[in-house]
């Protein structure tokens, strides 16, 4: 670029900067002249997105700053600090706009505050502003390689464009990881774990981060917070970088692949492996702790039953008539359910088929009672002493609800007290907004007359302002409204104002109409001016 199109580009940015300041101030001036809370807000955003556009306008004018290309760079560095000085003014009104107002007494008595109290509430704001501030870099470096991602063409590679995106990313991290210690110093520092004296020993390496860590010679210091010992404080309010859990996430892989598989037993339910020669009712997880017997017993599975080693029944052993066959347990179940055994007499030993080989037979030898299967005893795990004197109050109510009777009774009691449709309705309890204490005898709750619409057709045109401005919120409100409405006056949604045609307008178009209007002024004198040459844009009226 030629130093005269830089000149020009110099010249029209600061053109901007000075157009930006003159409507960031008229907007200033609007906020601090207003009482009305929901104009404040609307002004509060106007102003940020002023503050957001001259921002930018900092950060080219920072770029240009750093370049050698710009010989005279007094006017840069007058509107960068320019453009700074906004910038306070806006934190300001921000954190008067967050104050709730009956918390301002609290903040006027900081003053009277012991130096260590406010020395710990300087750090707290310290740290909070420069959070803050880390995060709108970050939002601006966010920003930046969005356009820079938007303007690169599909097959083409512009490595320069992706050297300053991984130098972003870079910095969008470091940006990070001083703001997870940041918050960290903070909850120490408010729950009294930190002293403030070691917050502002590291305010001058944090501020020197932050205004120079966009330098091209910038160098970081790494040992910022080794001073405070935040390592040990990690640990306990489980403070991690995202460095610290990828292991972590690796180590639950391994753990879940060193886990040997869980794998349905393909042997038959009647031919158990040697090892556990008593555990018919245990977890089939058992036989694969023995995975060098499997294959054996497998193989015998198929001589038995190739086709279905499904399933399994019971014969008597005695082999006269067959027994009355067993629940049928399914050999490919779910390794974790218990398989189930009915609760009358023990059933005989399953037996498989003549055609088994001999160690069917030796493993049936190996039973501890070869003529009934063994149960499992229930185990009553004693209560813990919590819970110790709940137990005689819970069996009583379990031998309760044995009896019919009782249940019968309680059934007919709970039936007596099913809710209606009407129990669903919030009760219309009034709450006033503003709340006075008055004698008792005086009405508690607005009278049900003032929602009456063609009440609001006999108030005067003060009343309905008042009502519409004052009960925000409201049915009374939209009712005002509405009354205004049908006296021909129109909402402006910029100006939060009501106008009225004072004769036809001179001009009107699609999207405007020009002439002279009259509105009611709610703001300062609480009257009705008149407004000549005055644009109306169809794009604020209020139609709803």
């Amino acid at each position: 670029m030629s130093m005269k199109k830089l000149q020009a580009e110099i010249d029209r940015v600061l053109k901007k900067v000075s157009e930006g300041v003159e409507t960031f101030d008229s907007i200033y001036d609007k906020i601090q002249s207003t009482n009305n809370t929901n104009q404040k807000e609307k002004y509060e955003q106007d102003l940020k997105k002023e503050i957001k556009k001259l921002q930018r306008l900092r950060d080219q004018i920072k770029t240009w700053l750093s370049s050698n290309d710009v010989k005279d760079k007094s006017a840069l560095l007058e509107n960068r600090k320019l453009i700074e000085s906004e910038m306070e003014r806006f934190k300001t009104v921000e954190r008067e706009m967050k104050t709730k107002a009956f918390s301002k007494e609290g903040l006027l008595q900081r003053e009277r505050l012991d130096p260590k109290e406010k020395e710990k509430a300087d750090a707290v704001d310290w740290i909070t502003n420069t959070v803050d501030e880390l995060s709108r870099q970050i939002e601006f470096a966010e920003a930046e390689i969005e356009t820079m991602q938007g303007t690169t063409k599909r097959g083409k590679k512009d490595h320069a464009k992706a050297e300053r995106i991984s130098e972003l990313e870079h910095f969008i991290e470091r940006n990070r990881w001083h703001t997870n210690r940041l918050e960290l110093v903070l909850r120490l520092l408010e729950n009294g774990q930190l002293p403030a004296e070691k917050v502002v020993g590291i305010q001058d390496d944090v501020q020197y981060y932050l205004e120079c860590n966009q330098e091209p010679d910038f160098e970081e210091d790494e040992y910022i917070y080794d001073d405070l010992n935040l390592e040990a404080e990690e640990a306990l309010y489980n403070v991690r970088t995202e460095d610290q859990l990828t292991p972590s996430v690796e180590e639950d892989k391994q753990v879940k692949e060193e886990e040997p598989p869980v794998k349905p037993n393909k042997t038959p339910a009647s031919i158990k492996p040697a090892s556990t020669p008593q555990r018919q009712n245990s977890l089939p997880t058992k036989s694969a702790e023995s995975p060098t017997s499997t294959p054996k017993y497998a193989q015998a599975a198929a001589t038995v039953a190739p086709t279905a080693p499904a399933t399994v029944t019971t014969v008597d052993e005695n082999k006269e008539k067959p027994a009355e066959p067993t629940k049928v347990v399914s050999a490919w179940a779910e390794p974790i359910k218990i398989v189930e055994q009915p609760k009358q007499s023990p059933q005989p030993l399953p037996q498989t088929q003549p055609q088994q080989q001999p160690q069917v037979q030796q493993q049936q030898q190996q039973q501890s009672t070869p003529g009934a299967l063994p149960k499992v005893p229930k185990e009553e795990l004693p209560l813990p002493p919590s819970l110790a004197d709940l137990a005689s109050s819970f069996e009583a109510i379990k031998s309760r609800t044995q009896d019919p009777q009782y249940t019968n009774r309680m059934l007919e009691s709970s039936l007596q007290f099913v809710p209606d449709l009407i129990d669903s309705e919030r009760p219309k309890v009034y709450q006033p907004q503003t709340p006075q204490i008055t004698p008792s005898y005086y009405p508690q709750q607005p009278l049900a007359i003032f929602e009456n619409p063609s009440l609001f057709e006999k108030f005067d045109m003060d009343a309905l302002f008042f009502i519409f401005y004052y009960q925000q919120g409201t049915y009374q409100q939209y009712l005002a409204a509405r009354e205004l409405k049908k006296q021909s006056w129109r909402f402006h949604k910029k100006y939060l104002t009501w106008f009225q045609r004072h004769e036809e307008p001179k001009v009107i178009t699609d999207d405007y109409e020009q002439g002279t209007y009259i509105y009611f002024d709610y703001e300062n004198a609480w009257c009705q001016r008149k407004k000549t040459e005055f644009r109306f844009e169809y794009r604020y009226l209020e139609d709803a």
